[in-house]
């Protein structure tokens, strides 16, 4: 039982630090960062997206730094029609100075995480500093910035020369670089803004193409106003012959009742005529006796 408890312990000891090494040793082939400066909220939003080399064995644990002041607000993964779905992560935990989390990667898919970040503000200065402190192999490492709006200028060290437009948006993107494991990327952004307006309230909703009246799902009341004419129409006879009826019913319930009254008068009239012959009292109407058959003489004068 020793010897096989001790056999156990050594096959332990020898797995253990096999799985430590391999996580170690994932390799990431491409990492792509994106900084919004005061996009929704006055602060920095970082978007990062990575995907593990073809070839990593899975699943795999893969462990992120972020700043302490960081608020992780999202992590997710693409699927195969290009949507994102939450992803399985624990954390973030406090490490040192900083904070960690791990995301499962479960599949050989893109894995993106977001997370909000302080920006300095010293007047219309805005200052920030973006830290990549991966422990992981990066073949393709790129970084972009979108351009605030209202800025008067705006630099970054290093330097990002290349400018591109998607959706009426400016971005600033840097050259695709290989990080080594440890290896860090710095970037620090400085820019000055004349206002408080953020990226989302200043773009708005515009259609992507002029409407007009052939737009489709658009309806104009010129095509529609013959039916409405014509239902309005409809309505008001509809209700005409809906009150000529009632009004007939009430007219026609108060003669009714006007003869049914007139009726029974006359038949209280009629009723104080007696039998000559039994002196039964006679109906309305009699003109024998009910009683003995006699005839019934009308009401003498």
């Amino acid at each position: 039982m020793r010897k096989f408890f001790l056999m156990f312990i050594l096959v332990m000891m020898l797995v253990f630090p096999t799985l430590a090494s391999a996580q170690a040793d994932v390799t990431l082939s491409n990492v792509s960062v994106q900084l919004w400066p005061e996009y929704d909220q006055p602060s920095m939003l970082v978007i990062v997206d990575f995907q593990v080399a073809t070839g990593t064995v899975l699943p795999v644990d893969l462990v992120f730094r972020l700043p302490q002041d960081a608020n992780l607000i999202a992590v997710a993964s693409y699927t195969a029609d290009g949507s994102l779905m939450n992803a399985v992560f624990d954390g973030p935990v406090v490490v040192g100075d900083g904070q960690s989390f791990t995301v499962t990667a479960t599949e050989n898919t893109v894995y993106r995480f977001e997370y909000y970040q302080p920006l300095t503000f010293n007047g219309e200065q805005r200052l920030f500093s973006y830290l990549w402190d991966g422990d992981y192999t990066v073949n393709e490492f790129s970084i972009r910035v979108l351009e605030p709006v209202d800025i008067t200028s705006l630099s970054t060290i290093p330097e990002l020369s290349s400018i591109s437009q998607e959706n009426g948006l400016k971005y600033f993107d840097g050259e695709n670089v290989k990080l080594a494991s440890g290896e860090q990327f710095t970037l620090s952004l400085e820019y000055k803004k004349t206002s408080n307006t953020l990226i989302a309230s200043s773009q708005g909703v515009q259609p992507v193409a002029p409407v007009d009246a052939s737009t489709t799902g658009r309806v104009s009341l010129n095509n529609y106003l013959p039916y409405v004419i014509g239902g309005l129409g409809v309505i008001m006879i509809v209700g005409g012959l809906v009150y000529y009826w009632q009004s007939g019913k009430r007219n026609g319930g108060k003669k009714s009742r006007r003869r049914q009254s007139v009726n029974t008068e006359q038949e209280e009239a009629q009723s104080d005529v007696y039998c000559a012959q039994c002196g039964t009292r006679a109906h309305g109407g009699d003109r024998f006796c009910r009683t003995c058959g006699s005839r019934i003489r009308q009401q003498e004068e």
